[in-house]
This record gives C-alpha cells, structure tokens and sequence, in this order.
C-alpha cells in the first residue's frame, strides 16, 4: 500500500520545499544545491536532467539521507509519504529507506557487495519476516526477468544487464512509494539499456510508485517521463510536461541541440557551483546564447502552475 499526502487533487509522494544542501572543506561553506521546490505525485515518471555536476545525484542522496560527511542539508524540507524526514534520527530514517523509498543506483557492480550472493542482498533490503521474504524474492526476481536459479549467484558471475535487475529487485521487494533511480543505464550497452528502460516503465504503469529518474540524456528523459526537470549549477531551471510543452529554457534547447552555445568562459566544471552563490547573474548567464543586459541578475523561479514553470527573465 502507498502512503500519499494528499493536497487538492494530488496525491504527492515526495514534496521539496526550499531545499538547500552545502558542502563544507573545514574552513567555508560551498552551495551544491539551491532552494529546490518539486513534488512527485504517485505514478509519476518524474525526470531529473543535467550534466555533471549539476547537483541531481546529491538531491537523490539527500531525499536518501546518504550525503557524505562533507555535505549538510543547510536548509528546506523534504516530506515523503506525508513524514518530515528532513532532520530525522538514524534508526528513523533507517525504517525508511527500503520501505517508503529505495534507490537504484548507476553502477550496480560498484554497489553489490562482492562477497554476497543475490539472495543475501535481498535478504538485507528486506523490511519484513522470514515467510514473506521467502514469496516475495521470487516475485522480485520474476518482476525484473531473472531466474529463481540467479539467488545463490554472486555479482561477478552476473553480467552488468542482470546486476542492474538484481539491483532493482532489490529496490522493488518492499513495494516503496518512491523509487530513485540515478542514471542506472550508464554502464550499459544500447539494447540493454532499452531493456532496462522498458522495465522501469512497466514497473511504474503496473505498481505506481512515484520514480525519480536521473539521467544527462534529455533526449532519453523526453520518451519516458511524464515530469522533466532541468537541473543546472545546483538550481532547477525549468519543469515541463513533454507530452504538454517543449522546453523553454535555452539550456535545455542546447541539450536537445535546437541552438548553438556561446561560450565565453569555458566549459561547465563542478567548481563553479561553489562561485556562483557570490554572482549576481542569472545562473546560464555565462553560457546563454539568447542573454540580454538585463539578465545580469539572480532570476527566481516562476511557476505557471502547481506543476511547472522555468528559471528565465523571458518569462518574467
């Protein structure tokens, strides 16, 4: 059964409000992600997209409570299923995890524990008693296209296809509200790839858990999600329904290559995450082929209803 906070006629898995999460080397404070506000509904195919470094894995491990040491949620909320997980204890949040929302993560051999086999990785994820775990690993198994013979098979003998499978397994074996998956296809080969993609899709028509799906491949994000949001320098810059709108934002045209960028001071890189909360530009200034005088301001995130909006003085 999901749990859902109702507001109006939604029925929201996951809600963001304000979300802020810094990084610190001992000495200062780095902004990685910045004021986020999205909610997930039950059923939606909600795709977060970005390059690297846009800060779309530390928001996943932030709704996780997985940030690593250097990294703290500076401030915001994040309500999952109704709860207030933002500042809960460990053994709380541990409850959580598995049960309310689980992860797919984008390097499964990396993940998976070498020295346990599939139906011990199982075994640990699993929020229950012993006779339900005895039914439900092998309707796991079955949901993802894996053999029952698979369970006593450790992760080197599987090919990087069936740990990706036995990795969502896992993350489908306590039927979670809200299933992360951060870019579980990078490693992949094309066919395979499709296939996992196919699966994913099939998991949310047939069980509708809310799914966060992060992925650098717009075009990828467009034939499956219901929801994309573009992530740049730690900030949201646009929300739209693809089966509604084309995106708006001139970052997301050069992603799908409708323009050609004009850049002026390089590359992307990660650092500049950490400068720009001292810039008073809008956050694409540096690269944005359509930019006006007037844009050498923070532009704030304007929404055009409870479900979308965009991050551009365009739209004002």
């Amino acid at each position: 059964m999901y749990w859902t906070q109702k507001t109006g006629n939604m029925e929201q898995t996951l809600d963001i409000k304000n979300l802020c999460v810094v990084r610190t080397d001992g000495t200062q404070i780095f902004p990685v992600v910045n004021n986020i506000i999205f909610s997930i509904e039950k059923g939606d195919f909600f795709c977060l997209v970005g390059e690297s470094g846009s800060g779309k894995t530390t928001l996943a491990l932030s709704i996780m409570r997985l940030l690593p040491r250097s990294f703290k949620i500076l401030s915001g909320n994040i309500i999952l299923c109704g709860k207030e997980i933002t500042a809960v204890d460990e053994k709380t949040i541990r409850s959580v995890r598995g049960k309310l929302v689980s992860m797919i993560f984008q390097d499964p051999g990396a993940y998976l524990d070498p020295v346990f086999n599939i139906n011990q990785h199982l075994q640990e994820s699993f929020h229950g008693n012993w006779p339900e775990f005895q039914e439900l690993r092998i309707k796991a198994l079955k949901e993802v296209g894996l053999d029952v013979e698979i369970l006593q098979s450790y992760p080197h003998q599987l090919s990087g296809g069936q740990q990706q499978r036995a990795l969502i397994a896992m993350a489908l074996i306590n039927n979670p509200s809200l299933i992360i998956a951060d870019e579980p296809t990078t490693a992949l080969d094309a066919i395979t790839t499709k296939q996992i993609m196919a699966l994913l899709n099939r998991i949310r028509l047939e069980h509708n858990p809310a799914m966060l799906f992060i992925t650098h491949d717009l075009n990828l994000a467009l034939n499956v999600g219901t929801r994309i949001g573009i992530m740049y320098r730690g900030y949201i810059i646009e929300i739209f329904n693809p089966h509604r709108e084309n995106p708006r934002h001139p970052y997301a045209k050069t992603l799908l290559g409708y323009i050609e960028e004009k850049q002026t001071n390089g590359n992307f890189n990660a650092d500049f995450v950490d400068s720009f909360s001292q810039r008073e530009t809008c956050v694409f200034f540096d690269r944005c082929p359509e930019r006006k005088p007037a844009c050498a301001k923070k532009i704030p995130f304007r929404w055009y209803d409870e479900k979308t909006g965009i991050r551009c003085i365009k739209y004002e």
